[in-house]
């Protein structure tokens, strides 16, 4: 949130890019970054980790982060495969409570949740990991229409999507 206020794209790459050095030199090559979750409700336990609740600047943080991580060559020595998450609606939590349902309209879907998803899918995020939640009735690591029909049908990511297991 600190560097989501600062706006300075710039800097937040060089984060990025400070954290994959020292990352790839203990022998780290990935990285579960950057949560590119918009959210609205201040209630919500991870707010802090994201970039706030505009779809635009969210965007243009996780480029600026997954530039940073994942360089312009991944198999180079310093460099870290990205991880978009939480794909998608983790931030829209009824009542800010983690793992809870999110109910969302189409609208809200495409124009506020989707767009730091699509930009870092757009960027070659290498991994995405899928959210907690459910939506419209079904768990978002079951959810056809997120994970294939969006995901890898109509943007044609070619990563892989990562599930972590919740316990109760």
């Amino acid at each position: 949130m600190g560097e989501a206020a600062s706006w300075d794209l710039e800097a937040i790459e060089k984060s990025a890019r400070v954290a994959a050095t020292e990352a790839s030199a203990v022998g780290i090559n990935w990285t579960f970054a950057p949560m590119v979750d918009i959210t609205r409700d201040a209630r919500w336990g991870r707010v802090m980790e994201g970039a706030g609740e505009d779809p635009y600047l969210g965007s243009k943080i996780a480029v600026a982060s997954i530039k940073g991580f994942q360089g312009n060559d991944l198999s180079a020595s310093n460099t870290i495969a990205a991880t978009a998450k939480h794909f998608a609606g983790y931030g829209f939590a009824e009542a800010g409570r983690d793992y809870n349902t999110v109910d969302i309209s189409t609208s809200t879907l495409y124009n506020i949740i989707l767009p730091p998803f699509k930009a870092a899918v757009d960027n070659n995020v290498r991994t995405v990991m899928n959210s907690f939640n459910v939506m419209n009735g079904i768990p978002a690591t079951a959810n056809k229409f997120l994970q294939r029909d969006i995901l890898k049908d109509k943007w044609l990511f070619n990563g892989f999507v990562i599930s972590i297991g919740v316990r109760g």
